[in-house]
């Protein structure tokens, strides 16, 4: 037998002798007396520790720090502004004319994703009928390229045009309904070419179809942690500002005498991206990176329909009602089996 293949069985038995340690000293632990070590839960202090600082706020834009809640509570309003808020898009697509190059399910589809402007009050009038045929918004698209000219034509979404009818004519005069954007390409014509067609509106939430999604994206960030184990000076300071792709790091001048030092200004840039983990000053590394779970940076970026403070706002609604829903189902249930 030569040496290394006794080498490997003793590095086998070794390992699983470990490994057998270690599961005997998990099975001797107890989960029970490490719960009861825990603060009891207090809706006050939950409260008291949740802290929101805005720092990018715009028509369509929001951005805010938020400390002292879960990842969780935050993945929750993550998911309802992207698929439980419900807004107003066209469904169904009926053309009677079409010769434009494209054909008419690619020109339904993205007559679909033109985000529609509908107010609250609309909304909640939709919401609370049952009749189909009284939620009907519908738009007309009619527009014709002379054969005379010469040059293409853009179809843009100001060309769509509310259609007033019948007992609603007056009633839908008074809503503000037209597309978020005007300047939206819908199709291009050449000399000639024509499109008419009717656009019925449905409302729907994100998890039916994405067109029906309230915001383009919304996510968090886990706001990052970087450590400086030891000073570093000059040339080597240098190196790291040089390194980051995202300006992190700067330099302190005359620190001490001609001294220049490296700190860090802007933590909330870092991406994680590891660049200034392969410098390394002699031969132990200066820095440390890890993640503040309890401090997480929330992005959202509206379509238009909405401004970005409400959709944050109906989405905590929407999850409060969730957990409202469930609380009553659990006391009921635990009522019955009393």
């Amino acid at each position: 037998m030569c040496i290394w293949s006794i080498r490997i069985k003793l590095m086998k038995k070794k390992i699983v002798c470990i490994n057998r340690a270690k599961y005997k000293n998990f099975k001797k632990k107890k989960a029970v007396p490490e719960l009861e070590k825990k603060i009891p839960f207090s809706v006050t202090d939950f409260r008291n520790a949740i802290k929101i600082k805005i720092i990018k706020k715009t028509k369509d834009d929001l951005i805010f720090n938020v400390e002292g809640l879960d990842l969780s509570f935050l993945n929750g309003i993550r998911r309802s502004l992207l698929s439980e808020i419900t807004t107003v898009c066209i469904d169904r697509v009926f053309f009677y004319h079409n010769s434009s190059i494209l054909n008419d399910e690619v020109l339904s589809h993205r007559l679909g994703l033109i985000p529609l402007l509908v107010t609250s009050e609309l909304l909640d009038y939709f919401f609370n009928v049952t009749d189909d045929f009284n939620k009907k918004i519908i738009f007309e698209l009619d527009i014709e390229h002379s054969v005379n000219k010469l040059k293409k034509v853009s179809v843009y979404s100001k060309f769509l045009k509310l259609k007033l009818y019948g007992i609603h004519f007056s009633w839908l005069k008074n809503f503000r309904i037209q597309p978020v954007f005007k300047d939206i390409l819908i199709a291009k014509l050449n000399p000639g070419q024509k499109i008419k067609c009717e656009c019925h509106c449905k409302i729907g939430k994100g998890e039916t179809h994405a067109k029906f999604s309230p915001v383009g994206t919304a996510f968090y960030r886990i706001f990052p942690r970087i450590k400086l184990v030891d000073e570093i000076f000059n040339e080597c300071a240098s190196n790291f500002v040089k390194k980051c792709p995202v300006n992190v790091f700067e330099i302190e001048e005359n620190y001490i005498g001609w001294y220049r030092r490296l700190f860090v200004s802007n933590p909330e840039y870092c991406t994680l991206c590891r660049e200034c983990m392969r410098i390394e000053n002699g031969e132990k590394k200066n820095i440390r990176l890890g993640r503040i779970r309890e401090k997480t940076t929330f992005i959202i970026e509206s379509t238009g329909v909405s401004s970005p403070e409400n959709l944050f706002h109906r989405a905590i609604c929407l999850l409060t009602g969730k957990c409202n829903k469930s609380m009553s189902i659990l006391l009921k249930n635990f009522g019955n089996t009393q």
